[in-house]
């Protein structure tokens, strides 16, 4: 069987160069993400306190810059946690065992010590930013738990009798926007293969 062309010193040089760039911006996501996770813990209160006033009095205004808040928490945070996920190592397919076979031969020809502790180094840290994005999932799921609850009693707004029908379509308007962010940031929050986030409100 034909042995597969082994990289050079070059090639392999650029590889470590370009999975340090995708590395460091896995990072730079992983933190605005979790920035962002903290804005929004630092909100929920108020946020329920203001959809809980706007559902009582008829506060259509208020309902929707409730809702606004919601939509842009939302959508921020997808998109972090979606640059963080797809700035990470991606999932490499199993070879077949012959390929397995060669490459072991080969490495275990010429790979050096230094070599070796690198590939464990590299390995360690994926394993290590993995952990770091599924906390992180697991805590956006929690907020999207709370966030949708406050959807919820946003809605109550509607059913007020004071609320006149002008303000009443504004407000349902911000609130589908907001929903469809929340939809998007469910889709963001989802478990990698292997975890279990419960993501049922």
């Amino acid at each position: 069987m034909r042995q597969p062309r082994r990289k050079t010193e070059a090639e392999n040089r650029l590889d470590e160069v370009l999975q340090n760039l995708k590395s460091k911006k896995s990072e730079a996501a992983q933190e605005a993400a979790r920035r962002k996770i903290e804005q929004i813990k630092a909100k929920l209160n108020a946020l329920k306190l203001a959809a809980g006033s706007a559902a009582a009095t008829g506060d259509a205004k208020l309902a929707r810059k409730v809702a606004k808040e919601i939509r842009d928490a939302a959508r921020e945070l997808g998109k972090a946690l979606n640059e963080a996920g797809g700035g990470g190592a991606a999932p490499v397919a199993a070879p077949n065992a012959n390929t397995v076979k060669t490459e072991q031969a080969a490495a275990q020809k010429d790979e050096t010590a230094a070599t070796a502790t690198d590939r464990v180094g590299e390995q360690m840290k994926a394993l290590a930013d993995g952990n770091d994005l599924t906390s992180l999932k697991s805590e956006a799921a929690g907020l999207l738990k709370e966030l949708k609850k406050i959807m919820r009693k946003l809605r109550e707004t509607a059913f007020h009798p004071d609320v006149a029908k002008k303000d009443r379509v504004e407000m349902e308007k911000m609130l589908a926007e907001a929903e469809r962010d929340l939809a998007g940031l469910q889709a963001a929050s989802l478990p990698s293969p292997g975890g279990a986030v419960d993501l049922s409100a």
